[in-house]
Order: structure tokens, then C-alpha cells, then sequence
């Protein structure tokens, strides 16, 4: 199915549903039917609900006109997750607006991704399975062995394998889950015992659900109905996660790669639903030459292909290269070389541009949300109805309003530090943080929220609609060169063999934990983050010679040119160049990924701490916090979790439910759609009465003084973060970044305010006052937690260690969890 470069005819189609009530008479709800278009012509297809509901044999338009503007999805970011989203919800009828940065769509964090995508290793079986392998199938499954409507299907649940397809796997659902505990520094077991294979994660899998509710009370069970992503809290190391996100993403990840990045060589659907530019040509590498009779035969001994081919198509004889990261128990890394987030998000905001329901609009920063303060729509408190933004080249502030919602998905806040991996410009500031606090703060100044719910047992609001932002991951191996950005040098080459080394040429990761380079990141992160300490610390090195290097030198040289082309690429470029295949490079952390931030449930709805909703308002990939990282993030799945959770995100948007008997799915959506008509009657409200008072806005002058003043402002503030809030920590050094940064967030306000918040001030006030609000709130809930867990490493001072002698794990979270653990073997 290809979609026509215009759509000449388009009907959003709302279906009554008719339910069921516990009190009197009947609730009637709509929601969005799945349009389809085919050059002229739509088809539709309505979704009802199955159990106590009905669709209507007769469909009807919205009352408001299809065309409207505000009649849509705003979606802030065009990384994966944005592009997810959108995808997901312009093929079930919804129209969306995506506001990037950048002039450039492609000007996102996920371009940077380096390493790779987690898939699933279908070919890596257990020792009784290995002779019944079918030499047919393509990566383990045959197309066969999907559900009978794969080629129709409208969700995730059509690109689920069977049974007989997954039977003797070693890489399991599980066994993923159980690697993202490990890596989150939560010690604690998995509460579910048995596996679950690919499926739809609905609420009937939730693990609270699983258990007896009858000992819960009644505002416990609504707080789970209407939001918790059901975090528990480790015992050791503080750290909290959620072992239902992380099934989530385990359960409906690879589904999720064949529906949006997978062609029919890869059983995927990709090519079906959105056209072959968005089939991504991962690497490959050639199927085994032993005979039938070869008891060896299902070896995964490979041999490489290029990833130089530019379409989907491919020979009968490869599959998909599989490679192992660290702390990952199986190789089940898809790649394109070492440039995977630049290729995925090539092809899929190609994607997006073709779909005649997405527009793009670039040079877009957002300032605030716009929220229903004059509860205009009734009925919803908290209810977002689109957002204030500003255009970078012209300097005009609009509003732009969108009925069904606004998505927060412009990535982390790695940016905010003076070494990160993150691109520069406007990406990676903080901007979704920054947005939601200060919603949170105008909701709470005109008595729309109960602060008594938000805050935590320190006094720090921080457990509300932003959550967990001390754990901020940095990566233990970008490039270190003086004066120079940081290079991000991939996980990928610690799980091809890289050994770090000291100056001298001494192996040093072992010494910090059993499973060397391929320990959890936090971990890694600070072995390189000590040993380069020791040369200029007194340690027994010159101090003008760095003590920290990444050596992969034993390699075949060719080989490591094709397989990491950027990394080889980018040192050779250099005034003095550099050769990884014959030399060790110097290496230094790196600010990276923000595993905490706006706090969601599973479906990618923004929630309170109470587990209500902000109405309209979803996030999604780096952006959000569903506690599937915990305290520390697993290699290679963000990509995967933007493409999980933004497509839930997309669903939920549109009403869909693959799941009939879902009780909690259906009630869900109803409110969903709820919210959607009280959004569109405040935002018409809203509209009339800028019309009526011609609030039209115009382009204004920057003053170029104030611009000045706050790139100033900006350079400090990361000075700031990576002294005092950086790799390891002290609450002495915590508290003087709390001092500073919370002077630096007024003074950003101030800068703001100074023309009356207009847009007179520029984009770079813009990227200071989101930068100042999420860098004093990482700040303040570092501060708040003496405990270390995962990539928050506190080193207490002497009075404050001797008070809480035993209480605190300064072992740093993942570590703890080493020895119940097999040190992981490379699978190649």
C-alpha cells in the first residue's frame, strides 16, 4: 500500500460507541476509524470495542470541519519517536503537525544513534532445537508463521510470530527484561516468573492486574486504572523501575521493527504501509554453506555483508547482522554500520514527509503549553490544547492549537552538559522538561493542581510530572581530545572486542567489575572516569598523558573500516588524523541520555504522581519517563523505545484497542476521546474570542544584546552541570550547583519576560530557560537522593557517610548486582 503524494479526498470518521454504565442509561463516546488512501479515494474501517460495545452501521463526520487547522496532533520533535507517533496516527485518520528545531527535519538526537536497534535473535536456539531448525525461514521465522491477517492488519498485533516459530529461542522476551533490570541497577528479582512471548502488552498482562486487587484500596486500584506504569523501588540502591514498561518493550518490539522499519526479505510490513523508502537496509551477512546433514549447521558464524546497498531487496542467502553490545546475553543488535539512527531516520522521516496527513514545519521552538486555565471545556482538569511557538527565522510567536493533543518528544537533556554527545544548537536542551515543569507551575499558581500529590519525601516536586532526572547516563567512550567536542565512540566497539586500557596499556575494566567493557554503562562510565582521574591526580602517570584509551587494534583492519565507516571516517578527517584499526584512542565520558523525564504511563499519557492525567498531553522517547530505564539505560534501546512507545502513543491518540475484552484499554479511550471533544469546543472558544479581540501577532526585532547575554548565561550553566553534577557527585557540590543554577533559571525568566514574553528576546533565551529548568531540576533531585543507584553516583561527605553508615549502597546500583551474574560472552 502506497500512499499518493496529494490526497484529494480525506474524512476524519468518528464511530459512536455504544457502553454499557453501572449507573443510568448509557454513555455514547467516539472515536477516530482507520482511513486509508488510495489517490481519490478513502476507505475506512471502524474499530469498536468487542465486550459491552457496538459500532453504529452508519458513520458520521466530526461537527467540525476536517480541514480546520487546530483539528490534529501537534507533535514536538522530529526524532523516532516523534516520527513513530505520527506515522501511527495519520494511518488510523489523524492529521499531525510535527514542529522541529532545526530548518532540517533530520535535525534530531536519533540521527546520531550510532550503535543500533534491539531486535530479537531468532537464529540462536538451544541445544534440542538446533537440528529442527527450518533452513526456510529467513532470521528464524518464515512469513508463514505470522498471523493470517498480517497483510491487512492494522496494528502491532498483525506482525506477531507464532508459536512454532519462537520454540527453543535463548533470546526471549525475557531474557531482554532481565538484562534491562540488570543494566538499570535495580537488584531486586523479576516479580514475573514465567515468559511471555511476543504479544500486544494490554492491561491484562499488567502485573498489578495479575495479582489480587481485593487487598488494594479503592483509591490504590484507580490510581492503577488510570495511569501507574506500576515502578517498584530497589531496596539497595533507591533506583526505581518498571518491569511492566520494560515487558512492554520486550513483547511488541519486534513487531513494532517489522511494522516500521522491515520489508518482506524480513517478514516486515514497513514497504506495505508506508512504501519502500521505508524499509531500512540494516547490515546483513551470508546464511551458512554446511550441508543439510551438517550437525553444525546452525551455527552463527557469518560471514559480513556491506550495509552499501541502498533499497530493501537482497539475496536469498543473508539475513540480518546481529551483534552483541554490553550487558546485553545475546547478540540481538540490528545495524547499519556505525551509523544506524542516521539511516533509520533518513527512511522514516522520508516516511513521514510522503504521508499526505504529516506536515513538517522547521526553525519551530516551542515556549510554553497552552492549557484550558478558564476550564472553557469542562469536565477535564489539567487539559493541554496546543502550545506557544516560536519561528526561529521570522522571530513571530504564534499559538497553534490541536484538538487531540500535543505529544512532547524533542529528546533529553544530555545537551545541558559542557561534554556530551549530543548534537549542539537547540536538540537535547531539556525543552520537553522545561515545558512540562513550567505547565506544572502555571497549573499550580491557578489551583488546577494539588501540589500535596507531588511531592516527594524530600520536599522536591520532582515526583510529579517530571520524575527520576538525577539518573543521567553518561556514555563511557566519546573521543577526548583538549578543546575539542566530544565524538561519541559506540557501544558497539566494546561488543566487537575494544579493550580499555590505561596508558601504560594495562586492561583496567576488570577491576571495576567481572564482565569488563560489557558491564552496565554506569558502570564503565566510571572506571574510565577514575582511571583518567589517576594521571592528574597524583597516581603514579605523567600528568600530561591521559590514562584512558580504547584499543581494537587486534581487529582485521579492513573489517573495522567497513564496519564503523563514521567513527574510521571522523579521525581520519582531523588536522593530525588518528587510526582506530592500528592505535588505541583517548577516551573520556560524555554526558548522553536522560533516563528519567516527563513522567507517562505505558500508553505515553503524561501523569501526576497520583497516577492522573494531564489531559492531551503524551510524551515519548527520550523525552518521557515510563521507568523503563531505571536508574541506567541498556545499550541500544532508545531507538527501540521510540518506536514502541510513540507508536502506543499514535494509538491512543486514535482509539485503538487491539484488545476487546480490555476493560482499562476501552475506558481508556473513551476518556481520550472525551478530552478531545472538550478540547475542541475550548479551543473554538478560544479562537473566537482571538478573533474578536485581533490578537494577531507579528514578527518582532531581536535584541541582540539579551541574545548575547543568555549564550553567555548558556556556557556557564553547562560549566556548571559538569563540575558539580556530573559523573560523581557530593551534596556539597549539588547544593552550590542548586544555588547557582536556581539564580540562573530567574534570570533566564527575566530575559524572557523582558519584552512580555513575545519572542523579542530570540531562540536563545528560548534554549537558556529550558536549559535553566532542567538543569537546576536534575540538580535539586540529585540533591535529594544520598543513595547511589545506576547512573547516579553520590560520595557522601564524612559527617553525612557516618550518620548513614550501611544505609547506602556507594557501590553504584548496577555493580551490586554483579555477582549473581555470569559474565556475558560475545555471541558472533
Amino acid at each position: 500500500m502506497m500512499f499518493q503524494s496529494a490526497l484529494q479526498r480525506s474524512t476524519t470518521i468518528h464511530h459512536m460507541i455504544q457502553r454499557s454504565s453501572s449507573g443510568s442509561g448509557i454513555r455514547w463516546s467516539s472515536y477516530v476509524g482507520d482511513v486509508r488512501c488510495w489517490g481519490s479515494t478513502t476507505a475506512t474501517t471502524g474499530r469498536s470495542g468487542g465486550r459491552n460495545s457496538s459500532t453504529s452501521s452508519t458513520s458520521s463526520t466530526s461537527s467540525s470541519s476536517s480541514s480546520a487547522p487546530h483539528e490534529r496532533l501537534l507533535i514536538l520533535g522530529s526524532g523516532v519517536a516523534g516520527c513513530a507517533t505520527a506515522l501511527t496516527a495519520a494511518r488510523h485518520g489523524i492529521p499531525v503537525t510535527i514542529l522541529h528545531a532545526g530548518s532540517d527535519r533530520k535535525d534530531c538526537n536519533s540521527y546520531w544513534a550510532q550503535g543500533g536497534v534491539i531486535y530479537r535473535n531468532y537464529r540462536l536456539r538451544g541445544e534440542a532445537q538446533k537440528k529442527n531448525n527450518n533452513a526456510s525461514c529467513v532470521n528464524g521465522v518464515s512469513s508463514s508463521k505470522y498471523s493470517s491477517n498480517n497483510n491487512n492488519g492494522n496494528n502491532n498485533s498483525s506482525n506477531l510470530v507464532s508459536a512454532e516459530a519462537v520454540q527453543g529461542l535463548v533470546d526471549t522476551p525475557k531474557s531482554l527484561v532481565n538484562d534491562i533490570r540488570i543494566a538499570s541497577g535495580y537488584t531486586g528479582p523479576l516479580r514475573r516468573e514465567e515468559n511471555l512471548e511476543e504479544c500486544v502488552y494490554s492491561s491484562h498482562h499488567h502485573l498489578d492486574n495479575i495479582n489480587n486487587n481485593t487487598s488494594k484500596t479503592k483509591q490504590q486500584q484507580q490510581q492503577q486504572h488510570q495511569g501507574s506504569n506500576n515502578s517498584q523501588t530497589c531496596p539497595i540502591s533507591n533506583v526505581r523501575w518498571s518491569e511492566d514498561a520494560s515487558w512492554k518493550l520486550a513483547c511488541e518490539g519486534p513487531s513494532r521493527i517489522r511494522q516500521l522499519l522491515l520489508g518482506p526479505k524480513d517478514s516486515g510490513t514497513a514497504h506495505q504501509h508506508y512504501g519502500p523508502h521505508a524499509v531500512v537496509p540494516f547490515d546483513r551477512q551470508r546464511l551458512p554453506t554446511a550441508s543439510e546433514d551438517d550437525d553444525d549447521n546452525t551455527t552463527d558464524d557469518y560471514s559480513f555483508v556491506s550495509s552499501s546497498k541502498d533499497d530493501w531487496s537482497s539475496s536469498e542467502d543473508d539475513v540480518l547482522s546481529l551483534c552483541l553490545e554490553a550487558s546485553h546475553s545475546a547478540a540481538r543488535i540490528i545495524h547499519y554500520a556505525d551509523c544506524t539512527g542516521r539511516v533509520i531516520t533518513e527512511r522514516i522521516t522520508e516516511a513521514a514527509s510522503l504521508h499526505p496527513l504529516i506536515e513538517f514545519r522547521g526553525d519551530c521552538v516551542v515556549t510554553d503549553l497552552i492549557f484550558d486555565e478558564d476550564g472553557i471545556g469542562g469536565g477535564v482538569d489539567k487539559m493541554v490544547i496546543g502550545a506557544k511557538v516560536l519561528d526561529k527565522q521570522r522571530n513571530e510567536q504564534c499559538h497553534m492549537y490541536a484538538t487531540h493533543g500535543v505529544v512532547l518528544a524533542s529528546g533529553g537533556l544530555g545537551g545541558i552538559y559542557q561534554h556530551s554527545t549530543n548534537p549542539l544548537g537547540f536538540n537535547a536542551l531539556g525543552s520537553s522538561v522545561g515545558l512540562a515543569l513550567r505547565l506544572e507551575d502555571r497549573l499550580s499558581s491557578s489551583s488546577l493542581l494539588n501540589n500535596s500529590n507531588n511531592n516527594n519525601n524530600n520536599g522536591i516536586m520532582y515526583n510529579g510530572i517530571v520524575s527520576d532526572l538525577e539518573y543521567v547516563q553518561f556514555h563511557p567512550t566519546s573521543l577526548y581530545l583538549p578543546n575539542e567536542a566530544r565524538f561519541l565512540l559506540t557501544e558497539a566497539l566494546r561488543g566487537e572486542g575494544a579493550i580499555l586500557r590505561d596508558a601504560s596499556g594495562r586492561a583496567f575494566a576488570r577491576d571495576y567489575h567481572p564482565n569488563g567493557e560489557l558491564a552496565p554503562r554506569d558502570i564503565v562510565a566510571r572506571a574510565v572516569f577514575m582511571e583518567s582521574q589517576k594521571s592528574s591526580n597524583g597516581g603514579g602517570g605523567d600528568n600530561n598523558v591521559h590514562n584512558a584509551y580504547l584499543d581494537i587494534s587486534h581487529r582485521d583492519s579492513e573489517w573495522l573500516k567497513d564496519r564503523f565507516p563514521s567513527i574510521h571516517a571522523h579521525l581520519k578527517s582531523r588536522t593530525n588524523p588518528m587510526d582506530f584499526t592500528q592505535e588505541k584512542i583517548p577516551v573520556i565520558p560524555a554526558a548522553h541520555y536522560t533516563c528519567g523525564g516527563v513522567t507517562t504511563d505505558l500508553n505515553g499519557c503524561v501523569i501526576a504522581s497520583n497516577g492522573e492525567w494531564y489531559g492531551n498531553l503524551y510524551a515519548a522517547g527520550e523525552a518521557a519517563r515510563t521507568g523503563l530505564h531505571g536508574g541506567n539505560r541498556l545499550a541500544s534501546t532508545s531507538l527501540l523505545e521510540g518506536l514502541v512507545y510513540g507508536a502506543s502513543v499514535g494509538e491512543m491518540v486514535a482509539g485503538v484497542v487491539s484488545d476487546g475484552t480490555d476493560d482499562r484499554a476501552l475506558e481508556n479511550r473513551e476518556r481520550v476521546m472525551e478530552t478531545m471533544h472538550q478540547a475542541r469546543y475550548a479551543i473554538e472558544q478560544r479562537l473566537a474570542l482571538e478573533q474578536s479581540t485581533d490578537s494577531s501577532t507579528t514578527a518582532v526585532a531581536v535584541d541582540e544584546g539579551v541574545r548575547k547575554e543568555a549564550t553567555a548565561i548558556l556556557t556557564n550553566l553547562k560549566s556548571i552541570m559538569w563540575d558539580n553534577v556530573g559523573v560523581v557527585r557530593t551534596p556539597s557540590k549539588l547544593a552550590l550547583a542548586v544555588s547557582e543554577l536556581s539564580a540562573m533559571r530567574d534570570e533566564a525568566d527575566r530575559l524572557w519576560n523582558s519584552d512580555g514574553g513575545g519572542g523579542g528576546a530570540g531562540w536563545e533565551v528560548v534554549a537558556l530557560r529550558d536549559a535553566a529548568y532542567s538543569g537546576l531540576a536534575v540538580a535539586e533531585s540529585a540533591l535529594a537522593n544520598r543513595v547511589s543507584g545506576g547512573a547516579h553516583y553520590v560520595v557522601l561527605e564524612e559527617s553525612e557517610s557516618e550518620n548513614s553508615s550501611g544505609s547506602s549502597n556507594n557501590g553504584g546500583g548496577s555493580k551490586s548486582d554483579s555477582d549473581e551474574e555470569e559474565p556475558l560472552h560475545a555471541v558472533i
